[in-house]
């Protein structure tokens, strides 16, 4: 009897191995990364060394963050601008963080919050990428990879849908 219950353990030793690394796979999918940015891209300015740049930042359930800055090997400066109140309108003007949505996307688009590149040291044309690290006050830094297109997102669809991606 005693061999018998030795060879139904080793025989389903393999099931449960598997089980348990499928288990520890979940738990991983689970503690997924805080923020995500999809759909990153940029246009140049008509001011020499000058790059906007937009994208979706969504943060994880029950998460918050605040955007505290970006740089790039490419510029000498990277700003977070956001619409600021000034005078009897808005502007846009850089700021030192971004709050992040936590209920929806964070949305940097054109004539809103977005990022700008000064001292852009090199000439870049429509379908050249560059990276960008974005840093946030709770989940650290990530890399985002930027493409440059020449043309904004048509204005009959909504900017750069959540979870495009250039390649």
């Amino acid at each position: 009897m005693l061999v018998s219950l030795f060879e139904e353990s080793r025989r389903r030793a393999p099931v449960l191995l598997l089980l348990w690394l499928l288990l520890q796979a979940g738990a991983a999918a689970a503690a997924a990364d805080p923020v995500s940015v999809d759909g990153a891209w940029a246009r140049s300015s008509s001011r020499a060394h000058v790059v906007f740049v937009y994208l979706t930042i969504s943060l994880a359930k029950d998460e918050k963050d605040v955007l505290i800055g970006a740089s790039s090997v490419i510029a000498d400066k990277v700003d977070i601008l956001d619409r600021m109140s000034k005078g009897r309108g808005e502007s846009l003007e850089p700021v030192l963080a971004l709050d992040l949505d936590t209920h929806a996307p964070t949305v940097l688009q054109p004539g809103e919050a977005h990022l700008i590149l000064r001292g852009v040291k090199k000439r870049l044309k429509p379908g050249d990428s560059f990276p960008v690290t974005l840093r946030f006050a709770n989940a650290g830094s990530r890399d985002v990879t930027v493409k440059l297109v020449e043309l904004p997102p048509s204005a009959d669809m909504p900017l750069v849908p959540k979870g495009i991606k250039f390649d």
